[in-house]
């Protein structure tokens, strides 16, 4: 089966879905089977159960058996460099996506507050504010004006995103364990220290 080129892929960090959805990228709207687009170092049971989703979510289409008689399929929905998350049932899975859009609107406006933000992105106010403080912890944003109070009285921090961090378009992530994760660059740009526990410990007390 000839490959159609593909002129851009995500650079930084690849999961393995991102990988497998690069490789049938690559085949346009020609059959593959599922050895074509599995990479090395991507198990074929997940290659396997990432195509089975994206033919639930109508991004892929069975197109027959091959000579070997080995089902293929073909790309009927290209959604473009980044991969599509679906679930088993083959539903865009929303997790992140506010973080993009949060990230968005810092790469395309200067100064901001989490107010602007979530009036531009769609998130509320409580998630943007929360994603600025990880990145501004993180060395990404500069402080222009310190915010001061709290709740509906309080006015909320001014910040700018930072030339020498803005990484690139896919937006930094917030881990479980409170870290800051940028995809861009494959690396942890910033990870809570046991010192920051414990002061948040002695905040809740």
């Amino acid at each position: 089966m000839a490959r159609k080129p593909v002129h851009l892929e995500l650079v930084g960090g690849k999961g393995p879905r991102q990988r497998v959805w690069e490789q049938i990228r690559r085949f346009n709207d020609t059959p593959f089977d599922i050895s074509d687009v599995t990479p090395g170092g991507v198990p074929v049971a997940t290659a396997r159960t990432y195509i089975n989703n994206l033919e639930k979510a109508g991004i892929l289409a069975v197109a027959g058996k091959n000579a070997v008689n080995r089902t293929t399929w073909k790309l009927v929905r290209d959604t473009g460099l980044e991969a599509p998350r679906v679930d088993n049932r083959g539903a865009v899975v929303t997790q992140g996506i506010g973080n993009e859009a949060l990230w968005g609107a810092m790469q395309a406006i200067g100064n901001f507050n989490a107010l602007v933000l979530a009036a531009m992105s769609g998130a509320s106010v409580n998630t943007a504010k929360s994603y600025c403080n990880h990145l501004a912890r993180a060395g990404y944003l500069a402080t222009v004006k310190e915010g001061k109070g709290t709740g509906k009285s309080g006015i909320p921090a001014t910040y700018r995103l930072l030339k020498s961090r803005n990484t690139g378009p896919r937006a930094p992530m917030i881990t479980r364990l409170k870290a800051v994760y940028d995809p861009n660059l494959h690396e942890f740009a910033w990870q809570q220290t046991p010192d920051d526990v414990a002061a948040e410990l002695e905040v809740a007390k």
